[in-house]
């Protein structure tokens, strides 16, 4: 059976932690090692672990630098044939979703070091505001899209062997955007399967980093890293256009205005 290894990372996540505590314990598959990093937190929230953590494999507190430092943290504890990050203010949808995952992670081709599928975005108030399908994308389609919007990070299983060879988050150089650039480094090296799969609530709230425009900036930083500019600009433009095109056209019930203007626009700004 294989093995899978959860993480979830927090800091003053008292909120909203408890849900995404039970999503995990809920699950109906056995074989899963759940670890929570926690930065210090002075809230309620070490409290509300408390409560669950004869059923928490590993539970470390103490402060980090930032969230990505506390993945690193809980990626080193690892010992799951695959691992999943799960953000503290998001949880899984039922408690069928790791056995589905497990399914379709037993059925992969070689070729393929782990997969990913869909996400459902709700309010703070845990209302359901839509659905957020991923499309097939392999490094440069990623990265030319100049978002993560293809593969949602909480839908993303990676086996431990891809993830010790490609090594941790950089924590130091990104505090807001090093997910982008941690699965661009994974994409660039291995291929990663999507799945037509409903996988985790991601919830919309004031408090969390993508409300805070901080990705944005970030972003440019990321793109230059990973070699953006290295590929001719037609390249980029046709490869923009096409898998925006076909992201819109899987949602497009989806798609409110500002995502159309987004859409338009996005590609002609500076890096």
């Amino acid at each position: 059976m294989i093995k899978i290894s959860i993480i979830t990372v927090c800091f003053n996540s008292e909120a909203y932690i408890e849900q995404t505590i039970k999503s995990v314990l809920a699950q109906t598959y056995e074989n899963i090692e759940y670890i929570v990093i926690d930065g210090g937190s002075t809230d309620g929230t070490i409290d509300i672990i408390n409560r669950y953590q004869k059923d928490i494999a590993i539970f470390i507190s103490e402060p980090d630098k930032n969230m990505y430092d506390a993945i690193n943290k809980g990626m080193k504890w690892a010992t799951g044939d695959y691992i999943a990050i799960l953000n503290s203010d998001d949880f899984y949808l039922d408690n069928e979703v790791i056995s589905s995952v497990a399914d379709k992670l037993k059925g992969l081709p070689s070729c393929y070091k782990g997969l990913y599928g869909n996400l459902q975005k709700f309010t703070a108030e845990g209302c359901f505001m839509k659905r957020k399908k991923g499309i097939p994308a392999g490094f440069k389609t990623l990265l030319c899209s100049r978002k993560l919007t293809f593969v949602g990070h909480g839908t993303l299983f990676v086996s431990k062997k891809a993830c010790d060879e490609v090594g941790l988050y950089d924590f130091e150089q990104f505090s807001a955007a090093a997910d982008y650039d941690y699965i661009l480094r994974l994409f660039k090296k291995f291929k990663f399967k999507y799945v037509d799969c409903d996988i985790m609530g991601f919830r919309v709230h004031e408090a969390s980093i993508t409300s805070s425009g901080r990705i944005v900036e970030e972003s440019y930083a990321v793109l230059r890293k990973n070699g953006y500019k290295n590929i001719l600009f037609g390249e980029r433009v046709v490869r923009y256009y096409v898998s925006w095109s076909y992201f819109v056209l899987v949602n497009c019930r989806n798609m409110r205005k500002t995502n159309w203007r987004y859409f338009f626009c996005r590609c002609n700004s500076t890096v």
